[in-house]
Protein backbone atom coordinates (compact mmCIF):
# COMPACT_ATOMS: atom_id res chain seq x y z
CA UNK A 1 0.00 0.00 0.00
CA UNK A 2 1.28 3.46 -0.90
CA UNK A 3 1.62 5.83 1.97
CA UNK A 4 -0.01 9.22 1.69
CA UNK A 5 1.60 12.36 3.01
CA UNK A 6 0.49 13.21 6.51
CA UNK A 7 -0.40 16.83 7.27
CA UNK A 8 0.52 16.16 10.89
CA UNK A 9 3.94 14.68 10.24
CA UNK A 10 6.40 15.83 12.90
CA UNK A 11 9.49 17.71 11.78
CA UNK A 12 12.70 17.76 13.80
CA UNK A 13 13.99 20.99 15.34
CA UNK A 14 17.31 20.80 13.41
CA UNK A 15 15.40 20.47 10.15
CA UNK A 16 13.19 23.47 10.96
CA UNK A 17 16.29 25.51 11.82
CA UNK A 18 18.04 24.46 8.60
CA UNK A 19 14.99 25.42 6.55
CA UNK A 20 14.81 28.83 8.23
CA UNK A 21 18.49 29.49 7.51
CA UNK A 22 18.00 28.44 3.89
CA UNK A 23 14.96 30.70 3.49
CA UNK A 24 16.85 33.68 4.96
CA UNK A 25 19.79 33.14 2.62
CA UNK A 26 17.53 32.65 -0.41
CA UNK A 27 15.61 35.79 0.52
CA UNK A 28 18.80 37.87 0.66
CA UNK A 29 19.94 36.52 -2.71
CA UNK A 30 16.57 37.37 -4.27
CA UNK A 31 16.67 40.82 -2.72
CA UNK A 32 20.05 41.62 -4.30
CA UNK A 33 19.09 40.16 -7.67
CA UNK A 34 15.72 41.91 -8.06
CA UNK A 35 15.87 45.01 -5.86
CA UNK A 36 14.00 46.09 -2.75
CA UNK A 37 10.64 46.93 -4.35
CA UNK A 38 10.22 43.61 -6.16
CA UNK A 39 11.24 41.73 -3.04
CA UNK A 40 8.66 43.54 -0.93
CA UNK A 41 5.83 43.31 -3.46
CA UNK A 42 6.08 39.65 -4.30
CA UNK A 43 7.35 37.94 -1.17
CA UNK A 44 6.67 39.85 2.01
CA UNK A 45 3.19 41.16 1.19
CA UNK A 46 1.65 37.77 2.03
CA UNK A 47 3.17 37.83 5.52
CA UNK A 48 1.24 40.98 6.36
CA UNK A 49 4.39 42.98 7.05
CA UNK A 50 4.43 46.71 6.41
CA UNK A 51 6.12 47.60 3.13
CA UNK A 52 7.73 50.75 4.53
CA UNK A 53 9.24 48.83 7.44
CA UNK A 54 10.68 46.21 5.08
CA UNK A 55 12.25 48.77 2.77
CA UNK A 56 13.73 50.50 5.83
CA UNK A 57 15.24 47.20 6.99
CA UNK A 58 16.73 46.64 3.52
CA UNK A 59 18.20 50.16 3.56
CA UNK A 60 19.74 49.60 6.99
CA UNK A 61 21.34 46.34 5.83
CA UNK A 62 22.70 48.07 2.72
CA UNK A 63 24.11 50.96 4.76
CA UNK A 64 25.73 48.56 7.20
CA UNK A 65 27.39 46.78 4.26
CA UNK A 66 28.61 50.12 2.89
CA UNK A 67 29.93 51.14 6.32
CA UNK A 68 31.82 47.85 6.69
CA UNK A 69 33.42 48.15 3.25
CA UNK A 70 34.49 51.77 3.68
CA UNK A 71 35.88 51.03 7.14
CA UNK A 72 38.02 48.31 5.56
CA UNK A 73 39.00 50.64 2.73
CA UNK A 74 40.09 53.51 4.99
CA UNK A 75 43.76 52.51 5.19
CA UNK A 76 44.34 52.81 1.42
CA UNK A 77 41.49 55.16 0.51
CA UNK A 78 43.65 58.22 -0.10
CA UNK A 79 45.83 56.32 -2.57
CA UNK A 80 43.02 56.06 -5.14
CA UNK A 81 42.65 58.74 -7.83
CA UNK A 82 40.76 61.81 -6.72
CA UNK A 83 40.54 60.87 -3.03
CA UNK A 84 43.73 62.07 -1.42
CA UNK A 85 45.45 65.37 -2.29
CA UNK A 86 49.00 64.58 -3.41
CA UNK A 87 50.58 67.85 -4.55
CA UNK A 88 50.47 71.61 -4.10
CA UNK A 89 49.10 72.01 -7.63
CA UNK A 90 46.27 69.61 -6.90
CA UNK A 91 45.45 71.29 -3.61
CA UNK A 92 45.42 74.80 -5.12
CA UNK A 93 42.99 73.60 -7.81
CA UNK A 94 40.61 72.29 -5.14
CA UNK A 95 40.90 75.50 -3.10
CA UNK A 96 39.99 77.58 -6.17
CA UNK A 97 37.00 75.32 -6.83
CA UNK A 98 35.71 75.71 -3.28
CA UNK A 99 36.20 79.49 -3.24
CA UNK A 100 34.21 79.85 -6.47
CA UNK A 101 31.42 77.53 -5.32
CA UNK A 102 30.80 79.17 -1.92
CA UNK A 103 29.86 82.70 -0.79
CA UNK A 104 32.81 84.94 0.07
CA UNK A 105 32.36 85.05 3.85
CA UNK A 106 32.91 82.84 6.89
CA UNK A 107 30.38 80.00 6.79
CA UNK A 108 29.08 77.24 9.03
CA UNK A 109 29.56 74.22 6.73
CA UNK A 110 28.65 70.53 6.91
CA UNK A 111 30.84 68.22 4.80
CA UNK A 112 28.61 65.17 4.25
CA UNK A 113 30.42 61.92 3.52
CA UNK A 114 33.71 63.53 4.51
CA UNK A 115 35.68 60.26 4.33
CA UNK A 116 39.26 60.94 5.44
CA UNK A 117 38.52 64.66 5.62
CA UNK A 118 40.19 66.11 2.50
CA UNK A 119 37.41 68.60 1.77
CA UNK A 120 36.78 69.50 5.43
CA UNK A 121 40.42 70.35 6.03
CA UNK A 122 40.66 72.61 2.98
CA UNK A 123 37.44 74.39 3.98
CA UNK A 124 38.88 74.95 7.45
CA UNK A 125 42.03 76.41 5.89
CA UNK A 126 39.78 78.88 4.05
CA UNK A 127 38.53 80.10 7.44
CA UNK A 128 35.16 78.34 7.62
CA UNK A 129 33.67 76.56 10.63
CA UNK A 130 33.43 72.94 9.48
CA UNK A 131 31.78 69.74 10.62
CA UNK A 132 32.64 66.47 8.85
CA UNK A 133 30.09 63.65 8.86
CA UNK A 134 30.61 60.05 7.75
CA UNK A 135 29.22 56.57 8.38
CA UNK A 136 32.66 54.90 8.51
CA UNK A 137 34.44 55.42 11.83
CA UNK A 138 37.80 54.24 10.47
CA UNK A 139 37.67 57.00 7.84
CA UNK A 140 36.91 59.57 10.53
CA UNK A 141 39.81 58.36 12.68
CA UNK A 142 42.19 59.20 9.83
CA UNK A 143 40.47 62.56 9.29
CA UNK A 144 40.97 63.45 12.97
CA UNK A 145 44.66 62.52 12.75
CA UNK A 146 45.11 64.81 9.73
CA UNK A 147 43.34 67.68 11.48
CA UNK A 148 45.52 67.28 14.58
CA UNK A 149 48.74 67.25 12.52
CA UNK A 150 47.70 70.42 10.72
CA UNK A 151 46.26 72.04 13.87
CA UNK A 152 42.87 72.63 12.27
CA UNK A 153 39.71 72.86 14.38
CA UNK A 154 37.39 70.55 12.45
CA UNK A 155 34.83 68.44 14.31
CA UNK A 156 34.24 64.99 12.86
CA UNK A 157 31.34 62.79 13.87
CA UNK A 158 29.68 59.55 12.82
CA UNK A 159 26.27 59.89 11.22
CA UNK A 160 23.88 59.03 8.40
CA UNK A 161 24.34 61.28 5.36
CA UNK A 162 20.68 60.84 4.43
CA UNK A 163 19.48 62.18 7.77
CA UNK A 164 22.10 64.32 9.55
CA UNK A 165 21.11 65.13 13.13
CA UNK A 166 21.44 68.92 13.16
CA UNK A 167 19.00 71.70 13.93
CA UNK A 168 16.82 73.03 11.14
CA UNK A 169 18.16 76.14 9.37
CA UNK A 170 21.44 75.96 11.29
CA UNK A 171 23.89 75.70 8.36
CA UNK A 172 25.13 78.14 5.73
CA UNK A 173 26.34 75.45 3.34
CA UNK A 174 26.41 71.69 2.83
CA UNK A 175 29.08 70.19 0.60
CA UNK A 176 29.55 66.63 -0.61
CA UNK A 177 32.25 65.05 -2.75
CA UNK A 178 31.84 61.64 -4.40
CA UNK A 179 28.91 60.77 -2.12
CA UNK A 180 25.48 61.04 -3.73
CA UNK A 181 26.01 57.95 -5.92
CA UNK A 182 26.37 55.85 -2.74
CA UNK A 183 23.05 56.84 -1.12
CA UNK A 184 20.06 54.45 -1.34
CA UNK A 185 17.66 57.43 -1.03
CA UNK A 186 19.14 60.57 -2.63
CA UNK A 187 15.77 62.35 -2.71
CA UNK A 188 15.39 61.88 1.05
CA UNK A 189 18.94 63.09 1.64
CA UNK A 190 18.55 66.30 -0.35
CA UNK A 191 15.21 67.02 1.30
CA UNK A 192 16.82 66.75 4.73
CA UNK A 193 19.80 68.83 3.65
CA UNK A 194 17.43 71.57 2.53
CA UNK A 195 15.78 71.55 5.97
CA UNK A 196 19.17 72.10 7.65
CA UNK A 197 20.10 75.10 5.48
CA UNK A 198 19.36 78.68 6.38
CA UNK A 199 17.40 80.66 3.76
CA UNK A 200 19.90 81.54 1.03
CA UNK A 201 22.09 78.59 2.06
CA UNK A 202 24.02 76.60 -0.53
CA UNK A 203 24.35 72.92 -1.41
CA UNK A 204 27.52 72.04 -3.37
CA UNK A 205 27.76 68.58 -4.96
CA UNK A 206 31.09 67.58 -6.51
CA UNK A 207 31.37 64.36 -8.48
CA UNK A 208 32.25 62.79 -11.81
CA UNK A 209 30.37 60.87 -14.50
CA UNK A 210 31.04 57.58 -12.69
CA UNK A 211 29.29 54.59 -14.24
CA UNK A 212 28.36 56.58 -17.35
CA UNK A 213 32.01 57.27 -18.21
CA UNK A 214 33.42 55.11 -21.00
CA UNK A 215 37.15 54.46 -21.01
CA UNK A 216 39.21 53.93 -24.12
CA UNK A 217 40.31 50.40 -24.92
CA UNK A 218 43.91 51.12 -23.86
CA UNK A 219 42.68 52.55 -20.53
CA UNK A 220 40.53 49.51 -19.84
CA UNK A 221 43.40 47.16 -20.70
CA UNK A 222 45.72 49.12 -18.39
CA UNK A 223 43.14 48.92 -15.58
CA UNK A 224 42.90 45.13 -15.86
CA UNK A 225 46.67 44.66 -16.03
CA UNK A 226 47.07 46.81 -12.91
CA UNK A 227 44.59 44.79 -10.84
CA UNK A 228 47.13 42.26 -9.46
CA UNK A 229 49.31 45.16 -8.29
CA UNK A 230 46.35 46.72 -6.43
CA UNK A 231 45.54 43.34 -4.87
CA UNK A 232 49.13 42.84 -3.66
CA UNK A 233 49.78 46.36 -2.35
CA UNK A 234 46.33 47.27 -0.97
CA UNK A 235 44.97 43.84 -0.01
CA UNK A 236 41.69 44.41 -1.86
CA UNK A 237 40.18 42.97 -5.01
CA UNK A 238 39.60 45.82 -7.49
CA UNK A 239 37.51 43.57 -9.74
CA UNK A 240 34.57 43.82 -7.39
CA UNK A 241 34.06 47.61 -7.55
CA UNK A 242 30.88 47.26 -5.43
CA UNK A 243 29.00 45.71 -8.33
CA UNK A 244 26.71 43.82 -5.96
CA UNK A 245 25.31 47.01 -4.41
CA UNK A 246 25.21 49.23 -7.50
CA UNK A 247 21.73 48.05 -8.65
CA UNK A 248 20.36 49.38 -5.35
CA UNK A 249 21.92 52.84 -5.69
CA UNK A 250 19.61 55.07 -7.78
CA UNK A 251 22.22 57.61 -8.87
CA UNK A 252 24.26 54.83 -10.53
CA UNK A 253 21.35 54.32 -12.91
CA UNK A 254 20.89 58.00 -13.84
CA UNK A 255 22.62 60.51 -16.09
CA UNK A 256 24.68 62.95 -14.11
CA UNK A 257 24.77 65.85 -13.38
CA UNK A 258 21.30 66.06 -14.95
CA UNK A 259 19.91 63.97 -12.10
CA UNK A 260 21.31 66.33 -9.43
CA UNK A 261 19.96 69.37 -11.25
CA UNK A 262 16.47 67.87 -11.43
CA UNK A 263 16.41 66.74 -7.80
CA UNK A 264 17.48 70.14 -6.49
CA UNK A 265 15.20 71.97 -8.92
CA UNK A 266 12.21 69.92 -7.76
CA UNK A 267 13.01 71.00 -4.18
CA UNK A 268 12.88 74.67 -5.20
CA UNK A 269 16.62 75.39 -5.33
CA UNK A 270 18.13 77.78 -7.86
CA UNK A 271 20.63 75.53 -9.59
CA UNK A 272 23.66 75.75 -11.85
CA UNK A 273 26.45 73.41 -12.88
CA UNK A 274 30.12 73.96 -13.74
CA UNK A 275 32.41 71.43 -15.38
CA UNK A 276 35.97 71.47 -14.09
CA UNK A 277 39.20 69.63 -14.80
CA UNK A 278 41.34 68.88 -11.77
CA UNK A 279 45.01 67.88 -11.99
CA UNK A 280 46.22 64.66 -10.43
CA UNK A 281 49.64 63.79 -9.08
CA UNK A 282 50.88 60.21 -8.87
CA UNK A 283 53.80 58.46 -7.26
CA UNK A 284 55.50 55.93 -9.53
CA UNK A 285 53.64 53.03 -7.88
CA UNK A 286 50.28 54.78 -7.99
CA UNK A 287 50.81 55.70 -11.62
CA UNK A 288 51.22 52.01 -12.45
CA UNK A 289 48.03 51.23 -10.54
CA UNK A 290 45.85 54.20 -11.49
CA UNK A 291 47.51 56.04 -14.37
CA UNK A 292 44.85 54.71 -16.76
CA UNK A 293 42.55 57.40 -15.35
CA UNK A 294 44.71 60.09 -16.93
CA UNK A 295 46.57 63.12 -15.63
CA UNK A 296 43.34 65.08 -15.17
CA UNK A 297 39.98 64.25 -13.72
CA UNK A 298 36.80 65.73 -15.14
CA UNK A 299 34.34 66.66 -12.41
CA UNK A 300 31.10 68.59 -12.20
CA UNK A 301 30.15 71.08 -9.50
CA UNK A 302 26.40 71.43 -8.95
CA UNK A 303 25.28 74.38 -6.83
CA UNK A 304 21.83 74.76 -5.37
CA UNK A 305 20.78 77.92 -3.53
CA UNK A 306 17.85 77.69 -1.12
CA UNK A 307 15.26 80.44 -1.63
CA UNK A 308 15.36 83.32 0.86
Amino acid sequence: MQRGLSLHKRTSIPRIFAEQVYIKKATKVFLFLTGREVFVAFFMREKGEDTGDLVMKADLELKQLIKTRWDKRARTYDLSPGHGIHSTVEKQAWLRLLKEALPDKKLNILDVGTGTGALSLMLAELGHQVMGLDLAENMLALARQKAARRQLAVRFQTGDAEDPSFESESLDAIVSRHLLWLLPNPEKALGNWKRLLKPGGVIVIIDGPGANHRRKVIQELWRYLAMPLVLITEFRDPRLQNKDIQPHLPMRQRNRPEAELKLLGDLGFRVDVTNVTLPRTYSAMNYLKYGYAGANKHQFVVRGVKPE
